[in-house]
This record gives C-alpha cells, structure tokens and sequence, in this order.
C-alpha cells in the first residue's frame, strides 16, 4: 500500500491513536493546551471556534471551560448533514446545551442552535488526523471544514499529537492549510497567507 495516501495516513494515525490511554490523552492534552493558550493571537481572540472532541482526538472540554473563564466567546459546530455543512454556533452551557448525535459524538442541540457567521470567528481550533510541518492538513475525509474556512479570514489553528506531524502530506488545491500546528512539544507555523 502506498505510504502517502490519503487513506494510508488516516488509518495508520487512527490506529495509533486508538492505543493512548485516558492517561495518555489528558497529560499531552494539557501540554497542547498549555501551548495553545501561550499564543498570541489565540490570546487577542475574542470568538472562538473549537471542535468538541471524541474517541482519543486532543481533549477540547477543559480547554472550553478555561476560554469561558477568559471571557472568551465559545463557538462549536453543528453538522447539517443535508446540506453537508458544519453551522457554528455560540456554545453558552457545556452541560446543558449539548447531545450525541447519531454518530456518538456531541454536538448543539438543535433548540440551542445559536448560529454564528463564519466572518465573526477570531480563531478556529481545528481538529484533523496527520499535518505537515507547512500547515497542511488531512482531516476525516468529509471536506466539512474545508467547506466552512472558505468563508472566513479566521487564524486556523490545529492540535495534534507529536505522531500526527510528517514532513509532507498530500494535499489537493481546495485543502485549506492552518497557520498553527500545536502539539505537546512545540508550536509549529504553518502558512500565514492562507486567510
């Protein structure tokens, strides 16, 4: 099987994640989010996108309750399945406002929809499977976000574990790169004329 597939690297970095530990997932969590809150356009940022994690990806919830504390505008997604969009939303209460959707993960529910115009985002924490050291970025393979940050200037920002890095990943033309990628270790700069 070709190594630098699409498919290759979204199962390869799957199967590796799929073997963290809680543990494992909450100590490299902390450190990316000690990073994440270290840098300065995420400190100027008033509205806030960020994914509501599952299944071993970077740990999103502690992040949230710590931008609600900073006085941050919180915004998650919804996945208009129909229309194949995600819709940002302002998220007011992480206990209250949220369900699993079909898929097992959460997501707004639909009487708390509080729909957010992409152009409004300051910063979008974007989740995603391998990255390059250039911002490039392979995500589940549904475009959502590809979709949704072709409508913003917002600074784009990953989290990611160490093993999730490769010096190169194939990408198309209407990938849209990140101008972060944060990992436990390091802060790497992506592309900063991608907005």
């Amino acid at each position: 099987m070709e190594t630098n597939t699409k498919g290759y690297l979204r199962k390869k970095i799957l199967e590796e994640r799929k073997e963290l530990t809680k543990q494992d997932v909450c100590e490299l969590s902390n450190d990316i989010v000690l990073n994440l809150i270290s840098l300065p356009d995420f400190k100027r940022s008033e509205v806030i996108m960020v994914y509501l994690s599952f299944r071993n990806e970077v740990e999103t919830f502690k992040l949230i309750r710590s931008m609600f504390g900073m006085g941050k505008t919180v915004v998650t997604s919804y996945t208009d399945k129909e229309k194949n969009i995600l819709i940002p939303s302002k998220l007011k209460d992480l206990d209250k406002s949220l369900e699993k959707n079909p898929y097992g993960y959460l997501e707004p529910k639909k009487e708390a929809l509080d729909p957010v115009e992409p152009k409004d985002i300051d910063l979008i924490i974007i989740p995603g499977l391998a990255f390059d050291k250039i911002g490039n970025r392979i995500g589940y393979g549904g475009g959502y976000y590809d979709k949704l940050l072709k409508q913003t200037k917002a600074i784009k920002v990953a989290v990611a574990y160490d093993f999730q890095i490769f010096p190169r990943v194939p990408s198309n033309k209407h990938d849209i790169p990140v101008n972060y990628i944060v990992t436990p270790k390091k802060i790497i700069m992506g592309r900063e004329d991608n907005n």
